[in-house]
């Protein structure tokens, strides 16, 4: 009967113990979400270039005070991504107090040009930018190749494959290429300085036919086939 009473003794104490940390983690945190002991005293912006810090912070609409386990970090990020010019972004809670939200930007790739409206897309076909010809576009994106097809958007294949293909393209070409032309995802063309005409075919084997088209590129033509870079062709 006496062991019997001290094993009931200890595992009450043992009940009580836990108990106890039960009611202190719940306590903290209690405290931690509905007091500023744990709130957002600074907000981070990391990768931005294009998009402005104060744009992004606004979006974020997180007022500084706010205890960072109420912030919906999620919500955050779907707000900030509604900026046209963000591509993805992840926001984390830093404690003890601050808020770092990571941004991955859209770049440019092509323009196209409708009437006197230009759209820039960036590599998956996303138009997020427009420019009015008659205001001025910047020089920058005057600079972009123009693209040409039936129906650009991150919803068509061939704009996708198109996209991929021109993203892919080493700076010795990039640099001079100067129009994007594709009927089909297997019929890329590219246009380079100097109008000589490029085959590309599909969006495969991009660094293969990139290394072939420069070496092409030594021989005067006006038309380099790199469609198959085993087998190319130019006049």
């Amino acid at each position: 009967m006496i062991g019997r009473g001290r094993g009931g003794s200890r595992r009450s104490r043992l009940l009580l113990g836990t108990l106890a940390v039960v009611v202190v983690v719940v306590g903290l945190g209690l405290i931690a979400y509905f007091t500023p002991l744990m709130s957002v005293r600074s907000t981070d912006v990391q990768d931005n270039r294009a998009v402005p810090t104060d744009q992004i912070i606004g979006a974020a609409r997180v007022p500084n005070g706010t205890p960072l386990l109420q912030v919906d970090t999620q919500a955050v990020a779907q707000r900030i991504a509604a900026i046209p010019s963000v591509e993805s972004v992840r926001v984390q809670r830093s404690y003890p107090s601050a808020l770092t939200i990571t941004v991955v930007e859209r770049q440019p790739v092509v323009k196209v040009t409708d009437g006197q409206k230009v759209h820039v897309l960036d590599r998956t076909g996303v138009g997020y930018l427009e420019y009015d010809t008659t205001t001025g576009v910047p020089p920058e994106m005057n600079r972009l190749p123009e693209f040409s097809t039936p129906n650009p958007g991150p919803g068509d294949p061939t704009t996708v494959a198109t996209l991929k293909a021109v993203a892919e393209l080493p700076a010795s070409i990039s640099g001079r290429l100067r129009k994007v032309t594709a009927s089909s995802p297997v019929d890329i063309e590219f246009t380079l300085t100097g109008d000589k005409t490029v085959i590309w075919g599909d969006s495969t084997r991009g660094a293969e036919k990139a290394r072939t088209l420069d070496a092409l590129l030594t021989r005067p033509a006006t038309m380099y086939n790199v469609s198959s870079p085993d087998f190319p062709a130019f006049k």
